[in-house]
């Protein structure tokens, strides 16, 4: 094959496309980031989320309205710059060896996806040092949001081990979220609703969950709406596992998008790159971040 600037741009036509393509029919199957997290679009390089406590209750109008201010805390979020790159022989484009590429291209496209499962997931598993919006823990024993009761999203105990143990912790993480209030000391009625795990502990979990022997009822197996099990869930050599709320008006974590992933190429005959070192290169950028959100949307279950 003849490399000039219309067999270049040819190339990178038919590479564009087939990232595109990937990039549509593997995003409905890498989406279990979105399950947990609340996307919000971003146009700028960082986002102040200053609205993450509470709206204020209803109370009887008396004489006039009773204005209350949101939390003053805040949570800033800056949008991070993500790559991955490939670089083509230019031999390989003369000997016209092409097709081991077209499969990297797609490699491409799908690593950019599985990269943001990868932040959002790793964000839930490192929880029990990272800092919420209110400048503790994001899982955690002693916090209180307002006037609201101890909220305690951190449980250590045998919870990973036996059926029973897997049971225990459930009902220990149903009894702690439905226990939460608001910052008025009001029930805030949350309901959990997902388990994330540790591909170790998937099996054992849904094992555990499945209907007993005749006449022994699970009435904790009524919340459980979905199961995610994540490569990504490493603590406690993948028998930490956590009972999210997906359901309130934002997920436990935020995923804030400024650009979504996008196919570049410095494929230039001319260029001092290509000159010096006989390659082309054909990659991905993205930029975005993740964040926490509302702490009492997510209890972490360490087994000990």
């Amino acid at each position: 094959m003849n490399v000039n600037t219309d067999t270049l741009i040819g190339l990178r036509t038919n590479f564009r496309a087939i990232f595109q393509k990937t990039l549509a029919e593997t995003a409905g199957t890498m989406t279990d980031y979105t399950k947990i997290s609340t996307y919000f679009k971003s146009d700028t390089e960082q986002e102040v989320y200053d609205w993450l406590g509470e709206v204020p209750s209803m109370s009887e109008w008396t004489d006039e309205r009773r204005q209350r201010a949101l939390n003053e805390a805040y949570m800033t979020i800056v949008n991070k710059h993500y790559e991955a790159t490939l670089g083509v022989d230019r031999d390989k484009i003369e000997d016209d060896k092409l097709g081991q590429y077209a499969i990297r291209i797609r490699g491409l496209a799908v690593a950019a996806l599985r990269y943001y499962n990868e932040a959002v997931f790793n964000l839930l598993n490192a929880g029990h040092t990272g800092l919420a919006y209110d400048g503790s823990i994001f899982f955690g024993t002693t916090r209180t949001i307002g006037k609201s009761a101890a909220i305690v999203n951190y449980s250590s105990g045998n919870y990973s081990d036996s059926d029973s143990e897997i049971r225990t912790g459930l009902q220990t993480a149903i009894a702690y979220m439905r226990s939460y209030q608001d910052e008025y000391g009001k029930p805030i009625n949350l309901v959990p609703d997902t388990i994330v795990c540790s591909p170790t502990m998937e099996l054992p979990i849904k094992d555990a969950l499945v209907p007993g022997v005749a006449g022994v009822v699970r009435p904790e197996m009524s919340y459980v709406k979905n199961i995610i099990s994540s490569p990504f869930i490493t603590s406690g050599s993948g028998k930490d596992w956590f009972v999210l709320c997906t359901t309130a008006e934002v997920n436990p974590l935020i995923f804030q998008m400024r650009k979504p992933p996008e196919f570049d190429a410095l494929d230039n005959p001319n260029d001092s790159y290509v000159f010096l070192k006989k390659k082309f290169l054909y990659g991905v950028d993205t930029r975005f971040n993740v964040g926490y959100a509302d702490p009492r949307t997510a209890i972490m279950l360490v087994n000990t």
